[in-house]
C-alpha cells in the first residue's frame, strides 16, 4: 500500500474559495535573458540571420558539447533524514529484480534508488498501416529488453494513449494493460492512469478507482513557436517508508491536474513538481541547447530534460532523438518507469511548436 491523499481529509471548515491562490506558472521568470546569451530582442532580431535554417533552427535544441555531469543524486527535498546503509551502497545489478517475475511492480513503481540513471531507448513505428497510430515501444538498454509499448487509441475526440506490457495487445481488458495517457483538445494538458475505472462509471471500491500518476502541461515560451516550449510536470510523491502516495479523486476540483494548475497547498504537499530545465542560447550554432552527456545525438523540439523546480542540476528524466525513429529515454528515482515513458508519449503528441 501507500500513503493516500484524499480531499475529505482536508478541514472541512476552511472557506472553499481558500483553496490557495493561483500563482504565476512555474518557470515564468524563465523569459529574462539567460545567463552568456543574447539579450530577448536581439534574439529576436537573430532569428532570420542565421542562414537558411534560421527560424528552424530555433525550433529545436540542438546537443552540447560540454561534459557536464547526469548527477545520480536525487533532491534533498525527496529524500528525507535517512542515511545510506551498506546496502544502499552496494553496486546494483538488473538481475536483483528478476524482471521475469517482477515485471509490473518494476515498471509501476520508484525506480530502486540504487539503480542509480536507468538508461532505455525508444522506438517508433509509423509504417503501412501504423502511419496515423504509431506505435511506441521502450527498452532497457542492457540487454535490449522489452518494458512497455503504446498506441494512440483511434476513434477518440482526444489524444488517448493506451500503454500495454505486452508487445501487440493494444486491449485495454487485456491483463497486460498498464494505464493510459489522455490529452485535452489542444494537446497542451496531459493526464496520467493507471488502469483501474474512472470514478463517474460508478466505481465504488476504492481498490477498482483508478489512480492518477502524473500530469503534464506545455506552454509556448515568451518567443511563440520561435523557441523551446516550456513544460511543467507533477508526479506523486515517494514517502520512503510508505511508498508512492496514492491519488484516487472522486470529483473533478479534486483532480492531480485541478490541484496543480492551482497549486493547491493541500495537493502540492503530495506532489513532486518538476519542470523542463530551460536550455541555453547557443551562437555557434543558432539554436537553443542542452548537454546530454553524449545520449542525444539528434535536434528536436522534442527533446527535454525534467528537473526538480529547486534543483536544476538533478536531471530525473531526459528524452531526445537519436535516429529519426528512435530515441533515448534515461530516468531516475523518484519516477517510475511508466511515469517516464507515459511524459514521453505527451511529447510526442504535444501540440505546441511540435516539429
Amino acid at each position: 500500500g501507500g500513503s493516500g491523499y484524499d480531499s475529505r481529509e482536508r478541514d472541512r471548515d476552511r472557506p472553499r474559495g481558500d483553496r490557495g491562490e493561483r500563482r504565476r506558472p512555474i518557470g515564468a521568470e524563465e523569459e529574462r535573458q539567460p545567463s552568456g546569451g543574447p539579450p530577448r530582442e536581439e534574439r529576436r532580431r537573430d532569428t532570420g540571420k542565421r542562414g537558411s535554417g534560421g527560424k528552424a533552427d530555433l525550433e529545436k535544441l540542438a546537443t552540447s558539447t560540454r561534459n557536464e555531469t547526469f548527477k545520480e543524486n536525487p533532491p534533498a527535498a525527496h529524500t528525507g533524514h535517512k542515511k545510506p546503509t551498506a546496502e544502499d551502497e552496494r553496486p546494483f545489478s538488473m538481475d536483483e529484480l528478476n524482471l521475469d517475475k517482477n515485471m509490473k511492480a518494476f515498471l509501476m513503481g520508484p525506480c530502486p534508488k540504487r539503480a542509480g540513471i536507468v538508461q532505455c531507448y525508444i522506438k517508433r513505428n509509423k509504417s503501412g498501416t501504423q502511419k496515423l497510430y504509431p506505435t511506441y515501444s521502450i527498452f532497457l538498454k542492457e540487454g535490449d529488453r522489452f518494458l512497455m509499448t503504446s498506441k494512440r487509441r483511434p476513434n477518440n475526440k482526444t489524444s488517448n494513449y493506451l500503454v500495454s506490457m505486452e508487445l501487440g495487445d493494444h486491449n485495454r481488458n487485456s491483463p497486460n494493460y498498464l494505464g493510459k495517457v489522455r490529452a485535452n483538445f489542444f494537446g497542451t494538458e496531459f493526464q496520467i492512469y493507471d488502469s483501474g475505472i474512472n470514478y463517474s462509471d460508478g466505481g465504488s471500491a476504492s481498490d477498482e478507482i483508478r489512480q492518477e500518476l502524473g500530469c503534464v502541461l506545455y506552454a509556448s515560451n515568451v518567443l511563440g513557436s520561435r523557441g523551446p516550449r516550456k513544460m511543467q510536470v507533477c508526479i506523486n510523491k515517494v514517502d520512503e517508508a510508505k511508498g508512492q502516495v496514492k491519488w484516487q479523486p472522486r470529483q473533478k476540483d479534486d483532480e492531480m491536474l485541478t490541484l496543480f494548475k492551482n497549486k493547491d497547498e493541500y495537493g502540492m504537499k503530495n506532489l513532486v513538481s518538476l519542470i523542463n530545465k530551460p536550455p541555453r542560447w547557443n551562437d555557434q550554432v543558432g539554436a537553443y541547447v542542452l548537454n546530454f552527456n553524449g545520449r542525444v545525438t539528434m535536434a528536436s523540439v522534442k527533446n527535454f530534460q525534467l528537473v526538480d523546480q529547486f534543483d536544476h542540476d538533478n536531471i530525473i528524466l531526459q528524452f531526445g532523438r537519436v535516429a529519426k525513429d528512435e530515441f533515448t529515454c534515461d530516468f531516475q528515482w523518484p519516477i517510475t518507469p511508466f511515469q517516464a515513458f507515459a511524459i514521453t508519449l505527451s511529447s510526442f503528441d504535444s501540440k505546441i511548436a511540435c516539429d
